[in-house]
């Protein structure tokens, strides 16, 4: 979070002690892999660790359908303003830029003006209500939590690249609501890659059904040990059945074994629910 100090002991550097700790972590991965992860949060218990609802700045791999070949030199200017920016970051002195410390906390801080104030106000007002109105998952919610200190950051983050020094101005308010915009809009089609993971085993299975390769009474562990595309993951291939079942595809029966009951399962006779 950026407000606990950290403490830690190497035998060659002996004792070093970080004021503020803050981690950071910047990293891709397939959509695949982020849609099963996706799912298991959206499910709840113990997989639902909070875990990424943390990764505020997440976004959706897009893969344009057209491609060209690009041969040209990287924007100078462009990569000369980034050093500049991460040179002014690195050698920051609070102070120099206005910051306060009050008597609560020693970390310096920057308020917002009276302007930029008023838009995050009105921002905060609307963001409040939608997380109250009931109509958002329970991890989407969570989620869009977090935008309360993302926004302020982001306005921080402007402003500073900006070499601003003082209050932070509407201008850098603005241009983070807009980036927060942006990121709902990833941070959603991440969620709702979650929730069609059911639905995308229902189709694999499907698929295997009219390809013959499942008949009457197979178990989901017996399907699951096959590991065909789409289908390697237990809890998937579960909630894939679930939802066949509900659409009436599948018929469920259950086997006494003298313990727990062995369920089954058997294809709709007629090809359609």
């Amino acid at each position: 979070m950026g407000t606990d100090g950290y403490t830690f002991d190497r035998i060659i550097r002996c004792k070093t002690r970080i004021e503020a700790a803050c981690l950071s972590l910047l990293g891709s991965t397939q959509p695949g892999r982020i849609a099963e992860y996706m799912r298991r949060a959206i499910a709840g218990g113990a997989a639902d660790d909070g875990l990424i609802q943390r990764f505020s700045l997440i976004s959706w791999p897009d893969q344009s359908p057209e491609w060209r070949d690009v041969d040209r030199w990287p924007d100078s200017e462009a990569r000369r303003a980034a050093w500049d920016a991460f040179g002014s970051f690195d050698s920051l002195d609070p102070m120099r830029v206005g910051a306060q410390v009050d008597d609560f906390d020693g970390l310096p801080f920057l308020r917002f003006d009276d302007a930029a104030q008023e838009v995050f106000a009105g921002w905060r007002n609307d963001l409040e209500h939608r997380l109250r109105a009931g109509e958002l998952h329970p991890a989407l919610e969570s989620h869009l939590s977090k935008y309360r200190k993302l926004v302020p950051s982001l306005a921080l983050v402007n402003h500073l690249a900006d070499h601003g020094e003082g209050p932070i101005a509407e201008a850098a308010i603005l241009r983070a609501l807009a980036f927060a915009q942006y990121l709902e809009s990833h941070a959603r089609r991440a969620y709702g890659a979650g929730t069609e993971a059911e639905s995308a085993a229902a189709m694999a299975i499907l698929f295997r059904i009219r390809n013959g390769d499942l008949k009457d009474g197979f178990t989901a562990r017996e399907l699951w040990r096959n590991q065909w595309t789409g289908l390697t993951d237990l809890d998937a291939v579960k909630a894939g059945i679930e939802l066949l079942v509900d659409l009436a595809w599948l018929d469920q029966t259950e086997a006494k074994t003298g313990g727990r009951p062995l369920v089954k399962y058997d294809i709709n006779p007629r090809g359609e629910p």
